[in-house]
């Protein structure tokens, strides 16, 4: 593993799979970064009320 820390590769593959969706959908800069951090926001979300919910069941 390339970092001792899930959650650092959790939020490096957001940053990766938000920015590139977001330049597929979208032309301008402006779209694109709003756009891009709401997908961003949304995946870091779930994935840490989805570990809570793991670590509770």
């Amino acid at each position: 593993m390339i970092f001792k820390s899930h959650l650092i590769t959790m939020l490096i593959y957001a940053i990766i799979v938000s920015t590139l969706i977001a330049f597929i959908r979208y032309d301008s800069i402006k779209e694109i970064k709003g756009y891009g951090l709401k997908l961003f926001l949304y995946m870091t979300g779930g994935v840490i009320i989805f570990s809570w919910i793991m670590h509770f069941l």
